[in-house]
């Protein structure tokens, strides 16, 4: 019986353990599963991020391979109509022809335009579109009471660039320009207006930039000149009036001279010039009736000027100063960097001699002066800014109302320079690049030195403006002047009387104290392209002409002025290529 149970017992605890086994496997085997199916899920999540990446990058390659395909394909258009237009330029270049030459190795660019300008003058003067300042008319002169108008082609200007390279170091160019504002001893207005060409400037210009060295030689403008940048003679600075004697207080010359100038890394200037010299007289004027003295030397008086040769290639009606030395300049420019702007700002000495001849001797004085000026983009390609002056002895000449250098001395009939100084302010606007509308205000101012001089039974009364000189006829028409005995009343214009102490004609010396200019004017682009370029101008200007008091006051005279002008530049497309110095 025990043995029966023992077995039962044996046989059920091996049937357990085997269930348990298989309970064990199955447990197992489903924990297996369970881990298999999460390593799976696992793997399959990496692979589809993987695959969402690597979409992502070929979405992309896909669409860069796309924009740069479109890209080249944009460039590809754009370069074969680059070279369409480039084609089409060269081929309309062909027919037009070139705005250049070459000639053996040089660039030959003409320039130059066609005029037809105007002026009327509120005061008769008898001058063409460039108004001799000094001359306005004082009432003493009959034409002083009329008015003048004028046509004139002459300012039609015609030039010629030529440059070339000697070598890399050496660079070389030469400038022509001419006018027809000379007149001959047979020009006239009478009927076929035959006025003849005119020298304005022809200079060769030689370049060794490396060294910053510069040479010059030729008829240009002066070195007193205002400089736009640097010292160069194709960078002066004319304003832009149809005056062609421009603005009362503007410093300036064209004349023969020789240059050197040398730059320091194109921002520092300095240059000596020597100019051909002239000098400009102003006599003495009468004295009143009654005076006991006179203004004339006792002995001789001097000999300021000589006769032109014949045979001498001068005009024999003319006259010249007697020369002895040129004219020395010297000049020095910075050109200052401001942002966006260079501005330049300069001064220079002068150094002038004078010569007379009196008393069987050659009288010598010297002369000169100093002068500054500042050239400055105020608002770049938008609007300009200028101001020169001059102040010394004897610069007359060197200002545009072209007042005398000298008088001659009372002393010893020797040069007598005049003290003046001199000043221009202006501005250009351009509002657009067709439209230049311009400003300038001037005066040229000369400071009295009278002379008086003690001999036997006489005084001498001299010098410059000197107060005794007779001023009683400046404000009366010359047609009404009669010797009047003294004390006799006389009847001036208007109908009132006077009684004039002194007796006598009437007389003006009318030495000049300044002259003074506001003006102002526009131009305007009519048309620009392959025909060259059209312009139309119109400028208003007032002048005041002041002289010295004397015996009978200080005369005066106003002058309105009215300018046109018309001009077609043949040799000026859309890129201009004439020298500046041909526009004005």
């Amino acid at each position: 019986m025990n043995r029966i149970h023992r077995h039962c017992r044996a046989k059920l605890l091996r049937t357990t353990g085997r269930g348990s086994l298989a309970v064990a496997l199955v447990v197992l085997s489903v924990a297996s599963a369970r881990a298999s199916e999460e390593e799976l899920r696992a793997e399959v999540h990496t692979l589809m991020e993987r695959l969402r990446k690597l979409e992502g990058k070929l979405d992309k390659a896909e669409k860069s391979a796309a924009a740069d395909k479109k890209k080249a394909k944009e460039e590809k258009q754009k370069e074969k109509e680059a070279k369409e237009k480039e084609k089409e330029k060269k081929e309309q270049a062909e027919k037009i022809g070139p705005d250049k030459f070459r000639f053996r190795g040089l660039t030959i660019t003409p320039g130059g335009f066609l005029a037809l300008e105007s002026v009327w003058r509120s005061r008769w003067i008898g001058a063409d579109i460039n108004t001799p300042f000094q001359n306005i008319p004082y009432n003493f002169f009959a034409t002083g009471h009329s008015s003048e108008f004028r046509f004139s082609a002459r300012p039609s200007r015609f030039s010629m660039l030529v440059k070339g390279d000697v070598d890399p170091l050496t660079n070389i160019f030469a400038y022509v320009e001419t006018d027809f504002l000379g007149a001959a001893q047979t020009a006239n207005s009478n009927q076929s207006n035959s006025y003849n060409l005119r020298l304005r400037q022809a200079y060769t210009n030689i370049d060794w930039d490396v060294f910053g060295a510069h040479f010059m030689a030729g008829q240009a403008w002066s070195l007193v000149t205002l400089n736009k940048i640097g010292i160069k003679p194709d960078t002066t600075v004319q304003p832009l009036t149809i005056d062609h004697q421009y603005v009362p207080g503007y410093t300036w010359a064209r004349q023969p001279g020789l240059r050197l100038t040398m730059d320091f890394y194109k921002k520092f200037w300095l240059s000596l010039a020597a100019e051909g010299a002239a000098t400009t007289f102003t006599g003495y004027g009468a004295l009143p009736p009654g005076f006991f003295g006179t203004t004339a030397l006792p002995l001789q008086n001097p000999i300021l000027f000589g006769q032109a040769a014949g045979g001498g290639l001068f005009n024999i009606v003319n006259s010249y100063s007697l020369n002895r030395a040129p004219d020395l300049i010297a000049k020095a420019a910075w050109d200052l960097d401001l942002g966006d702007r260079t501005v330049h700002v300069e001064g220079f000495g002068l150094m002038r001699n004078f010569t007379t001849r009196a008393y069987w001797g050659n009288r010598n004085a010297w002369g000169g002066g100093f002068g500054a000026g500042i050239y400055a983009p105020v608002i770049p390609d938008v609007l300009d800014f200028q101001v020169s002056g001059a102040i010394g002895h004897g610069i007359g000449r060197y200002g545009a109302a072209q007042l005398a250098d000298a008088t001659f001395s009372a002393f010893d009939g020797g040069p007598l320079p005049i003290n003046e100084r001199m000043i221009l302010v202006g501005g250009v606007l351009h509002p657009t690049p067709d439209w230049d509308i311009y400003a300038y205000a001037g005066g040229e101012f000369t400071k009295r030195n009278p002379q008086y001089v003690a001999i036997p039974g006489n005084v001498i009364f001299g010098g410059f403006a000197n107060p005794f000189f007779n001023n009683l006829g400046c404000n009366i028409e010359n047609d009404q002047l009669l010797a009047v005995p003294a004390g006799q009343p006389v009847f001036l214009p208007g109908g009132t009387a006077a009684n004039i102490p002194l007796g006598g004609p009437f007389a003006c010396a009318g030495l000049i104290k300044d002259v003074r200019q506001i003006t102002g004017g526009v131009w305007h682009t009519l048309y620009q392209g392959q025909f060259g370029k059209v312009r139309g101008g119109v400028q208003y200007s007032y002048t005041i002409k002041d002289g010295f008091f004397g015996v009978g006051g200080a005369p005066q005279a106003r002058d309105s002025m009215v300018f046109t002008s018309f001009r077609y530049y043949p040799f000026e497309g859309k890129a201009p290529t004439a020298p500046v110095l041909a526009n004005y």
